[in-house]
């Protein structure tokens, strides 16, 4: 097995631990940030306590946004998703944070991915109380990953209106005469020049159509 590969994030990473090991709070939140992708609970939680205490007003920067990218060096969209995941489970399952706190073998700790379509199948509103009951289920006791439930209760959560139905199928509609365009405008196509040319007008009128 080759060994780790060290990016400069990680060296920068590394090096500001040391520096800041004198502050439990902070060595914490930076510690996990190195490794939320298998402890994104735990970074959430300490992020969570970061921005709720203001922490980062006491370590010298000007707002928790400069904080996180700046020391964490995480992206705002990457927080506002732990944050708001992490503030989900505390509403709706609290047991999945407290299970991560302590006995990883109870259940599996569900992924980032997973939390979001629960929650967002929850805010939704489009599946009813015992569908939910099975998604939370699912993912939060069994450990389906995200692909799986979306096989499973997708449709059920998120189901498609005429107008999705409608917009699909002109993209699709779309995709397929520009691919045909494109092949019948490579070199050596074997469809008559004339043909070609009014195949090109009938597809352009055809775009018109389905894209305005």
């Amino acid at each position: 097995m080759g060994a780790k590969i060290i990016t400069k994030t990680d060296r920068q990473m590394e090096d500001r631990l040391h520096a800041v090991a004198s502050d439990p709070e902070r060595a914490d939140t930076l510690q996990k940030a190195r490794a939320f992708k298998r402890t994104w609970i735990e970074l959430a939680e300490a992020l969570s306590r970061v921005h709720d205490k203001q922490l980062w007003d006491r370590w010298g920067f000007s707002d928790f946004d400069a904080y996180c990218r700046k020391e964490l060096h995480l992206r705002s969209s990457t927080v506002a998703k732990l944050l708001g995941s992490y503030r989900f489970l505390e509403t709706t399952a609290p047991r999945v944070i407290e299970r991560a706190r302590t006995d990883r073998h109870e259940a599996p700790i569900p992924s980032l991915p997973v939390v979001e379509f629960v929650q967002r199948a929850t805010e939704t509103g489009a599946a009813d109380a015992e569908t939910l009951r099975s998604i939370h289920r699912v993912a939060f006791e069994e450990g389906a990953d995200a692909p799986v439930l979306n096989r499973q209760f997708g449709k059920l959560a998120f189901p498609q209106t005429d107008r999705d139905r409608r917009e699909k199928l002109r993209a699709q509609i779309a995709q397929a005469a520009r691919r045909l365009s494109s092949l019948i405008a490579e070199d050596g196509a074997p469809v008559p020049r004339q043909l070609a040319i009014r195949l090109e007008e009938t597809i352009g009128e055809l775009l018109e159509a389905v894209e305005n």
